[in-house]
């Protein structure tokens, strides 16, 4: 199922426009990424796969970093 506009919405606003991830792997280190939210360059990322599309399982993630995710890309 596809995650709402209205969850999306929520989830940036959250975020405040600005990436969510904290992951290592990624070039930010251990801190948060700085990365805007741009429009068509951001993704909903699961916290855990095939889990529910609130917002307590999602992270506002640029692209960038959600290509980092173990599970990018898998459906």
């Amino acid at each position: 199922m596809a995650i709402s506009e209205e969850t999306k919405k929520a989830l940036y606003q959250r975020a405040g426009g600005r990436c969510e991830c904290t992951m290592i792997n990624c070039d930010h280190g251990d801190r948060r990424c700085s990365r805007s939210l741009s429009v068509g360059y951001w993704d909903a990322h699961h916290r855990t796969a095939g889990g529910p599309d609130t917002l307590s399982n999602l992270t506002a993630m640029c692209a960038t970093c959600h290509k980092n995710t173990r599970t990018y890309g898998r459906s």
